[in-house]
């Protein structure tokens, strides 16, 4: 069985499995970004969840900006996921590499530090459409040449932040 939809075309697996997968890289200012949309089982996936999908590829500035405000906001926390992961980063991070990486100087490190993250991916889960439940995960990185660690900020449905982690 597949799914047929008008920004996606035809998803589904060849085999009886009943996953879901789609792929592509999409251009967010001058970085790639991979975007893949997967679920474990095409019946869980309704179009007008794919519809929202599609909606977010489109409005990705906008998806990122939102997710970055989290950070932002975030950050005001007594103690929190955001302050705790750039505070790891800049102790670990070689002194040359975070100059390169950090592509602002505001005289705020956690803020130039946030502004400078690269988003390296997206994913989208349209099987997980309730209000807090993973529907779309994206992921952070200030160097992904010289880390593995991600920022990762986990949007619902509706695009509302539920969780913001750390993850390598």
């Amino acid at each position: 069985m597949t799914i047929e939809h008008d920004f996606f075309g035809i998803l589904g697996s060849d085999d009886d499995s009943g996953e879901v997968y789609w792929s592509d890289t999409a251009e967010l200012g001058d970085q790639n970004v991979e975007i893949d949309v997967s679920s474990p089982d095409e019946d869980s996936v309704s179009v007008e969840a794919l519809d929202i999908v599609a909606a977010m590829i489109n409005a990705l500035e906008d998806l990122d900006s939102q997710a970055r405000e989290s950070l932002v906001a975030d950050l005001s926390a007594e103690v929190s996921v955001t302050s705790q992961f750039i505070v790891a980063q800049f102790e670990e991070l070689d002194a040359e590499v975070l100059e390169d990486a950090l592509i602002w100087d505001s005289g705020d490190k956690q803020i130039d530090y946030l502004r400078s993250l690269q988003l390296q991916r997206i994913g989208f889960h349209p099987h997980h459409v309730g209000n807090d439940q993973h529907f779309a995960v994206l992921d952070y990185s200030i160097s992904p040449h010289e880390t593995d660690a991600l920022l990762v900020v986990t949007l619902d449905v509706h695009g509302d932040t539920i969780v913001i982690a750390a993850d390598s």
